[in-house]
């Protein structure tokens, strides 16, 4: 039996992580704040309580384990939830020759000058890389043998707050849902259902073949959808109507004087503008290890109707 260690198991990716590998016959560990209220509870799962200074405890439990789980999201609210950092994870792979498999949906984004000047009217997606600190670090895992997945992915479908930005574009009253769309309400972009990305986590490990490199980075495509594609899903699992407004971008800079969750914003502001995609290079993968979708649909009923939990 394949043995996992999860971190940020209390998250929402964490927590669906811990259920579809737990549903794949792993033996899993999940990484949790000694002071947690919401834990995930589940028949199979040992949940270990820590705090930043358990670092010894960590190396401990990480021995009994083959594979090291954690989701670095581009929220700042999820990733004061990560008790250790990025590099002592890495550094704990490393060292006890552990696989590290990492998703994540922050990015450094590449555009050109030209489309940003006022008479440029053409827009082209942007292109999203893993920060450049990051990649050299994992590069430098890598040759170390540390044998490191890493799976880049879009905005999550969640609309919990601290989890994605849809939290902050749809209001829902007792009679009607708003969006307030911040690009064209017909430009597509990559959304993630959480759970679909647990379960393909699984299967391409499942399906991973021994010549994989090392260092393997692949872009989730997840579910391909406008605002307009969101608003008829949402209309079909509310009941309600479903009404879109154009977001303000100039009230939103001036709110941005006040407030670090809409700066965080702002600097996605051309992403959603333009739309994105990944760099040229991104690595293929192996026809039997391709991913599986559950209809977008679906995946917006089910996570927008279960969004209370993670409120």
């Amino acid at each position: 039996m394949r043995k996992a260690l999860v971190f940020g198991a209390c998250q929402e990716m964490g927590d669906n992580l811990c259920r579809t590998l737990i549903s794949n016959n792993w033996d899993v560990t999940g990484v949790v704040r000694d002071d947690s209220a919401h834990a995930p509870i589940l028949s199979q799962l040992t949940l270990a309580e820590m705090d930043s200074d358990d670092i010894e405890f960590l190396y401990q439990i990480a021995k009994e384990v083959d594979t090291v789980f954690v989701h670095l999201p581009e929220s700042a609210a999820a990733k004061k939830e990560l008790i250790f950092s990025i590099d002592q994870i890495i550094s704990l792979a490393e060292q006890l020759k552990l696989r590290l498999v990492i998703t994540t949906n922050k990015y450094d984004m590449q555009q050109h000058w030209f489309p940003s000047l006022p008479f440029w009217t053409k827009k082209q997606p942007i292109t999203v890389y893993l920060p450049k600190r990051l990649k050299n670090r994992l590069r430098q895992a890598s040759k170390n043998g540390t044998k490191i997945l890493v799976i880049c992915c879009g905005h999550s479908l969640s609309c919990a707050l601290c989890h994605g930005y849809l939290g902050m574009l749809i209001k829902e009253t007792r009679h009607k849902v708003i969006i307030q769309s911040p690009s064209s309400e017909s430009l597509c972009h990559y959304w993630t259902f959480l759970p679909d990305l647990a379960n393909n986590i699984a299967h391409l490990l499942t399906n991973e073949r021994l010549d994989q490199p090392v260092l393997n980075i692949v872009y989730y495509p997840g579910h391909r959808a406008s605002i307009n594609d969101i608003a008829r899903c949402l209309a079909l699992s509310s009941g309600k109507p479903v009404s879109i407004t154009q977001l303000p971008w100039t009230i939103l800079e001036f709110i941005a004087f006040f407030s670090p969750l809409f700066r965080r914003f702002l600097k996605t502001r051309r992403l959603w503008q333009h739309g994105g995609k990944p760099p040229a290079d991104t690595m293929q993968l192996h026809s039997k290890s391709k991913f599986i979708h559950t209809p977008l649909e679906l995946a917006l009923q089910q996570s927008w109707r279960s969004q209370s939990e993670y409120a």
